[in-house]
């Protein structure tokens, strides 16, 4: 397994994958019309069109089978990790602590102190892995996913050193 920056002709993967991994995650808590029916077509116009800055880190995580995982994040201050997705069949094989890891990494090299994300709050594992992974609990305020207003819980960390260090598993 190989981690990279994207490139535009991953765009399609990454918004099957992203389609795939909320169809999963989120069955119990966005309606399935939306999951089923809209969903795909929305992530595949959302990548397409996603702006990606030179300093902005979109990741691929692969192996010779395809995209396993990816993140993407946005150079502002501080850093907003936006997604993170590893396909079903690849989760805790420890793919999403390498694409944070690789993620601050990068970020660290730029000269960005922090970041912060959102996670929906029903998302037990996923709040589970940024906790250990050294964030912080920030608060939790409803965001609207495309029509569902779903609690979202947002998680800090202050230090991006501190997520390069814990992700890499120092």
């Amino acid at each position: 397994m190989r981690i990279r920056r994207a490139v535009d002709t991953d765009r399609p993967a990454i918004a099957r994958l992203h389609t795939a991994s909320w169809q999963d995650t989120y069955r119990s808590i966005l309606p399935d019309s939306l999951l089923d029916e809209r969903l795909p077509a929305i992530m595949s116009e959302r990548w397409a069109n996603q702006a990606i800055g030179l300093s902005d880190a979109v990741l691929i995580a692969e192996d010779e089978g395809g995209i396993l995982g990816f993140a993407a994040s946005w150079d502002v201050d501080p850093v907003y990790i936006d997604n993170l997705h590893v396909a079903a069949e690849a989760r805790s094989r420890g793919i999403g602590r390498l694409l944070l890891a690789e993620t601050a990494r990068h970020f660290l090299a730029n000269g960005a102190k922090g970041a912060l994300l959102h996670v929906v709050a029903a998302n037990r594992r996923a709040r589970a892995l940024y906790l250990a992974l050294g964030g912080r609990p920030a608060g939790v305020e409803d965001k609207d996913l495309y029509g569902t207003s779903v609690a979202n819980e947002r998680i800090i960390w202050p230090d991006l050193a501190v997520l390069l260090e814990r992700a890499s598993g120092r």
